[in-house]
This record gives structure tokens, C-alpha cells and sequence, in this order.
């Protein structure tokens, strides 16, 4: 089984791969806090009835019923900010946990279960800091360059 984190040296990695996808694009230099981080992912996903919560953060990425598209491709950049002003290194463990787990969950539901199966792929932009988290989690990750 593939990594649900994928790792891109820029978004020019993410076209031959998901060109026709949806890329939800989230800018790690607009998203210092969680807050924000939550703001922007409300935003970009159109997500309805957000209590900027990382419990509602997970329950509307283990829904998306109102977005058309199958695949959804969660690209963040500037990965040396993303979330950098939280005090507590354990939120941005949450934050990257509960995204590899959904990302999982996908994977695992039933044709059968529901008539809006999708397929979440997390990437973020090449960074020390985001490798070093990850591996911190031990959330396994590749290269898209790797997958070639």
C-alpha cells in the first residue's frame, strides 16, 4: 500500500500526476496558527457548517459529499511556516495524524457503502522541517519524484 503524504519539490511535480484533479491549495505562509489553518481549509474545501475544531476538520474530510470531485489533492507549500506559530509542537502532531489517518480511511471505504467514495492525497512542499515532523510521527511519506 502507497503513503497517504506525498512529498513535492514544487507544483510542477503535482501536474503529470493530478493535472486534472482538484488541488486544494493551502499557502503555509498564511497559515501560521491553527486557526488560520482552519480558515483557509474551510475556504478552499467550501465546507459547510465548519466549527474550526481539528474534530471538524476530520469529520467534513471524512465526508466532502458536496464536492463533485472523486479526487481531492491537499497541497500545502511553504511548509517552513505552516503552522509554526503553534506553541504546543502536539498540535501540528494532530494535524498531520488525523490528515495521514483520513487519507487512510478513504482508501478503505466500500463502493458499496456510499455513492461519494473519494480519494484524498496529502502534499507538501519539500521542507527539513516537514521531513523531520513526519518521520518524528513516523508517518511513512514519498518523494513524487520517487514514484516515477
Amino acid at each position: 500500500m502507497s503513503p497517504n503524504i506525498l512529498i513535492s519539490q514544487s507544483e510542477a511535480d503535482l501536474k503529470p500526476l493530478f493535472g486534472s484533479d482538484f488541488i486544494a491549495h493551502i499557502d503555509g505562509a498564511k497559515t501560521l496558527s491553527l486557526r488560520q489553518f482552519y480558515e483557509a481549509m474551510a475556504h478552499v474545501l467550501e465546507i459547510p457548517d465548519f466549527g474550526f475544531s481539528l474534530d471538524d476538520l476530520s469529520d467534513s474530510l471524512n465526508d466532502l459529499h458536496w464536492l463533485e470531485d472523486e479526487r481531492i489533492v491537499l497541497y500545502i507549500t511553504d511548509t517552513n511556516s505552516f503552522i509554526s506559530k503553534e506553541r504546543d509542537p502536539a498540535k501540528m502532531a494532530s494535524v498531520l495524524n488525523m490528515l495521514d489517518a483520513t487519507a487512510e480511511d478513504w482508501k478503505w471505504v466500500d463502493d458499496e457503502e456510499t455513492d461519494d467514495k473519494k480519494e484524498i492525497i496529502i502534499v507538501f512542499e519539500d521542507s527539513e522541517r516537514i521531513q523531520k515532523l513526519l518521520q518524528k510521527e513516523q508517518i511513512d511519506y514519498k518523494r513524487i519524484a520517487d514514484l516515477n
